[in-house]
């Protein structure tokens, strides 16, 4: 038998409040930062303020036909000369600096909305070398719902 829409209220309310405090070493020291998991619409935010910026889309859309259906191997090698444009100029340079900086930004803006000591997230664009990378990875992890959870709330099997 499904659950009930009370039953899902119940669960996304318990999961506004879900928060929990990882151990972050730096300089040396051990300091306890309290996160909270990101909702889909803040998600759908951090992804929104790191568009990629419109001559990597038109490279992409120039190897990308709407509507036609394509071989495994065709979606292959698609995907790869997309993942090259993107990862290319105009003279087809890696630009792996833009690349590393864009993810920071990234990482970033998952601090600024996941960090729960609102004056700890104010420092977050002050923050030193690999403070960034170690918190906002655990709050993707934590905001990533995995799908054998969302499965098993709804009552499906898993094939685990």
């Amino acid at each position: 038998m499904a659950r009930t829409a009370e039953d899902l209220k119940a669960l996304l309310l318990a999961g506004d409040g879900y928060t929990e405090t990882i151990d972050i070493e730096y300089l040396g020291e051990q300091f306890a930062v309290e996160i909270r998991p990101l909702t889909e619409a803040e998600l759908t935010d951090v992804g929104r303020t790191m568009k990629i910026n419109a001559s990597m889309l038109k490279k992409i859309s120039k190897k990308v036909k709407v509507g036609v259906k394509n071989t495994p191997e065709e979606k292959e090698k698609i995907l790869r000369e997309a993942v090259d444009a993107l990862l290319s100029d105009s003279e087809g340079d890696v630009e792996v600096g833009s690349m590393a900086h864009a993810d920071f930004l990234q990482n970033q803006e998952y601090c600024k909305r996941g960090i729960v000591d609102e004056g700890l997230r104010l420092l977050v664009p002050k923050f030193r070398y690999g403070l960034t990378e170690k918190i906002a990875n655990r709050i993707k992890t934590i905001s990533e719902v995995p799908p054998a959870v969302v499965q098993n709330f709804f009552g499906q099997q898993t094939d685990n």
